[in-house]
């Protein structure tokens, strides 16, 4: 490989602020694309030789790894240097970063490492020499991709697994192949290859074109790229260079709605729909240089601060980006008011209207100037990243001298809009409110040579160059500290109050903080809230140790200061005094007075009563209505839980939580008088908010809602119930749900999913399993749970009924056949049957059923249902479904199951027929936030 950077220095990196053509830096910079690509299978062979020798051998991709090796090394540039297989390498090391090898290796990984066949295949057959025969499994359309031959295989049914064969230089493959379309500098058009789909985490339409439209597409695309070259014959050569395929997607209003997106897991692909001709050059244009910037960004990161947390304003956007998107927004829009100064330079404008590209010319400077300064405010920059935006910023400066200025009327439209557009986003995103004081300094890195952090850190076997840099002053940190304090605790048996140096409150930002922590765990929530608020006192930015402050109030039941401070932790950053932990935060009457505000009876307008929807039979119904308990059916409108309020009504359990909506609100009062019980509303749930919808799904677990300060219409209240003040106490404490607050997420205190589960009186090997196995970023808790199991399923192990009127096990448990749970099931089942005969014998036939389990979003139960098993697969036939806990707004698995009769689970595929007709598949996956393993549980 030629492409060398000797020195990438402030004089290399401001030539990549503009288009110089596919020369030197830029053709060099783009290289290092390439090499990661190779370095990532390297190391991925190396770790899973180590971690996995097994599927390694079982999977054949040591076989594949040694055929591409085998080709020259153009030809295997050809084929890894292809999107799909930068994507590829993405969604291996997304799998092994989710503990796949152990967690999931025969629904997720071998499949995964399977597919690297098709690259190895597709060497050969360019190489024209050597043998492999491999299975691969085709996509949803019945095609094969062979990445980088510009081939694709087509004839098998939808998701099948077949063998191919390659034998000097000539495929065994009696179906069609189809040829994928290129455009005149080589880039591909390519909609045949699924994993340019990139697992559907996009929400693109994508483009099937017919023959006809492909060549369309064609012939607009080159248009296009001539278009590009005729002004700007640098950045055209760049493009050519730098995007090596396209994919066809669709807008929904092409006339008013432009949709194009590039991606850091697969360099050079371009996701980008057809449209009006000045919105898709624009595109072109803006898409590469997210490329070049993806490209750039692993050699020096430019930012040196940036934490990814979404919470600056951009100037193109109505949610919130990290810094690093408003540095790429910045980026690549420079590149299109630079394509349009080139534009207005050509003689006709590149047949673009001159007026029109004037007028959006105008618009994206404002913009870039508006986005440039927020970054420079925020950003911390290295030196080349300063010398980056530095060149950047001449850039717009001199297109912002040149280019010609609007019409009057037209540039004050353009400016309003960008007024509105600024207030709009102001009016969301409320800045705290300016100290009465001047602020204190904060003291968030703690000098090296301070004995007491040394000994701390120590103490905890952190090296001793820990940096709280992930912590402070960030909304979502990553606490490797209150881990280590964590295992210490837990290494000790729970006895470790003595194991860190003896420290004062305020003697160090790190003893302080491992001090609160270990107070924490050790459930001495007093030491804990004094050592917080020494946290906060010396860095009150962080928003972090105000959090946990709070949290440490929660367990004292200090508990509507702790709402206080969760609900406005922004405005309580910018306070000036020092906190102290024995005086409440809330200093004025407006804040003493803010609370929950909940219906007391006496409401004048009180919310209209729905019917009460119970899933039951009419003798069921009569035999619930005359029992005690029929109060949590009017509470929550369908009876969901009500095995567990009769678990703790009856001693078998200390606690239960519960939402509640406001037309059920009097019945739970009169309920919790009725049955003796105690509780306490911790917070309102809106799970309607347009918040959810601006907060990355990633972020949120089964519990999608914002914060509500009452119980308004569509909101829920989150009700905890306990026979008793201690019980009610120690799970108020420890329950706490992740909430959206300003659009950000307050999560728990990671601590009090160690005291949770015993606080609602779950087994102690449930608790263990949950601790350890529920993390719902990297980990399927159901299919874990099923890979424990001994012996047959019971159904008194049945979880997935929980949320519903027949579920006796309210927690997931660490098997389908734990004993413990077994045996508290069983004993409610008998105090279920002693007093509601006809209940318990509904239960008992409801938890018996056999269900579809994908993850903790999506599973499904069955009417008519029969299961039958056969080599590795399992069918399951029906005449009709429902999911078990419809979170989502969209369930494409649900909508499928019901258009069906018949589904089999293969692998990772679920497939769909009605009437022996096929319908669909729908592919699982393990590289998303909940990753999917689906499986059919047939309870004895």
């Amino acid at each position: 490989m030629t492409a060398t950077i000797h020195r990438l220095d402030r004089t290399t990196i401001a030539s990549l602020a503009g288009p110089t053509g596919w020369t030197g830096t830029t053709r060099a910079v783009f290289a290092t694309r390439y090499l990661r690509t190779l370095v990532g299978i390297r190391r991925l062979a190396a770790l899973l030789a180590e971690q996995a020798p097994g599927a390694l051998a079982e999977s054949g991709f040591e076989a594949s790894l040694e055929a591409i090796g085998s080709a020259p090394a153009d030809v295997q540039k050809r084929v890894l240097n292809h999107p799909s297989a930068a994507f590829w390498v993405d969604v291996a090391w997304n799998l092994v970063g989710r503990r796949a090898p152990e967690r999931f290796p025969e629904v997720h990984l071998l499949p995964h490492l399977r597919e690297f066949s098709r690259f190895a295949l597709s060497a050969l057959l360019l190489r024209g020499h050597g043998r492999l025969t491999a299975d691969v499994r085709a996509d949803a359309a019945g095609r094969i991709s062979l990445p980088g031959s510009g081939l694709a295989l087509e004839g098998t049914p939808p998701w099948a697994r077949t063998s191919l064969t390659v034998d000097s230089g000539r495929l065994t493959w009696s179906g069609p192949h189809l040829r994928v379309p290129r455009l005149t500098g080589g880039t591909e058009l390519n909609w045949l290859d699924r994993d340019l789909r990139l697992g559907e985490r996009t929400g693109f339409t994508y483009a099937e074109p017919d023959q006809v439209e492909a060549r369309r597409w064609q012939d607009e695309l080159n248009s296009h790229f001539d278009r590009i070259g005729a002004v700007c014959a640098p950045l055209a050569e760049e493009l050519a260079g730098g995007l090596a395929v396209i994919v066809p997607v669709l807008s929904p209003d092409p006339s008013r709605v432009h949709v194009s997106g590039s991606f850091r897991e697969a360099p050079g692909l371009v996701a980008l729909a057809l449209g009006e001709p000045m919105a898709t050059a624009e595109a072109l244009v803006h898409e590469y240089g997210h490329q070049k910037l993806n490209a750039l960004l692993p050699l020096d990161p430019l930012i040196a601060d940036d934490t990814g947390e979404a919470v600056h304003y951009s100037p193109w956007r109505d949610d919130a980006r990290p810094l690093s998107g408003l540095l790429h927004a910045v980026y690549s829009f420079v590149s299109v008011a630079d394509f349009y100064q080139a534009v207005l330079d050509t003689p006709d404008a590149g047949g673009l209207d001159p007026q029109s590209v004037v007028d959006r010319a105008y618009r994206v400077v404002r913009q870039v100037r508006d986005g440039l300064g927020g970054l420079r405010a925020a950003a911390a920059l290295t030196p080349l990243g300063t010398t980056f935006v530095d060149a950047v910023t001449d850039r717009i400066e001199a297109c912002d001298r040149t280019l010609p200025p609007p019409p009057p009327a037209e540039r004050r439209r353009i400016d309003a809009e960008r007024t509105a557009h600024r207030a709009r986003w102001d009016e969301r995103h409320p800045a705290p409110a300016a100290p009465a004081a001047p602020a204190r300094k904060p003291m968030a890195r703690p000098a090296r040579n301070d004995a007491a952090t040394h000994a701390t850190l120590r103490a905890l076997g952190l090296p001793d160059d820990w940096d709280p840099g992930a912590i402070v002053r960030r909304w979502y940190p990553g606490d490797s500290l209150l881990e280590a304090v964590r295992d210490l605790h837990r290494l000790r048996g729970g006895t470790a109050a003595d194991a860190l140096p003896d420290t004062a409150p305020g003697e160090g930002l790190i003893p302080d903080l491992a001090a609160a922590h270990l107070a924490y765990v050790s459930e001495d929530y007093r030491t804990a809230g004094v050592r917080y608020a020494a946290c906060v006192n010396h860095d009150p930015r962080s928003p972090y140790f105000w959090q946990c402050y709070a949290f440490a109030l929660r367990h004292l039941g200090r508990r509507d200061e702790a709402l206080y401070i969760l609900t406005h932790t922004e405005v309580l950053m910018a306070r000036p005094s020092p906190l102290s932990a024995d005086q409440d935060v809330r200093t004025t009457a407006q804040a003493l007075a803010w609370g929950l505000r909940l219906p007391d009876g006496t409401e004048p307008d009180r919310a209209p009563v729905r019917p009460v929807n119970l899933p039951a039979t009419a003798a069921v119904e009569r035999e619930l209505r005359a029992s005690r308990y029929w109060g949590l059916a009017e509470a929550t409108r369908s009876g969901a839980q009500l095995p567990a309020l009769i678990a703790v009504a009856s001693g078998l359990k200390p606690a239960m939580d519960l939402w509640v909506p406001p037309d059920g609100w009097p019945a739970l009062r009169a309920l919790t008088e009725t049955l003796g019980l105690v509780h306490h509303v911790d917070a309102c749930f809106d799970r309607s908010s347009p918040q959810i919808g601006q907060v990355p799904p990633g972020r949120l677990t089964t519990t999608r809602a914002a914060f509500a300060p009452d119980l308004r219409p569509g909101a829920e209240a989150h009700v905890f119930l306990a026979r008793d003040q201690a019980a009610l106490d120690r799970v108020v404490g420890s329950g706490w749900y992740p909430l959206i607050v300003d659009g950000k997420v307050i999560d728990k205190h990671r601590a009090d999913h160690d005291t949770f589960g015993g606080a609602l009186g779950y087994p102690a090997c449930c608790q263990d399993f949950f601790r350890q196995r529920n993390n719902w970023n990297d980990d399927n808790t159901y299919y874990a749970a099923l890979r424990n199991t001994r012996g047959r399923p019971s159904p008194l192990c049945n979880p997935h009924l929980r949320h519903t009127l027949y579920g006796l096990v309210p927690y997931m448990p660490c098997s389908y056949s734990c004993p413990a749970t077994m045996t508290f099931a069983g004993r409610l089942h008998e105090v279920i049957r002693a007093e509601l005969p006809c209940y318990a014998a509904a239960i008992e036939q409801a938890v018996a059923k056999p269900l579809l389990c994908v993850s903790e979003l999506r599973m499904y139960g069955f009417e008519g249902e029969s299961v039958h098993h056969d080599d590795g697969t399992v069918t399951l036939t029906y005449s009709g479904v429902e999911s078990l806990y419809p979170v989502e707004d969209s369930d494409p698995l649900w909508a499928l199951l019901r258009a069906g009769d018949r589904c089999t689970v293969d692998g990772n595929i679920v497939h769909v027929c009605r009437a022996d007709v096929y319908l669909a598949g729908y592919e699982a996956r393990g590289d998303r936030h909940g990753p999917e393993c689906p499986f059919v549980v047939s309870f004895t």
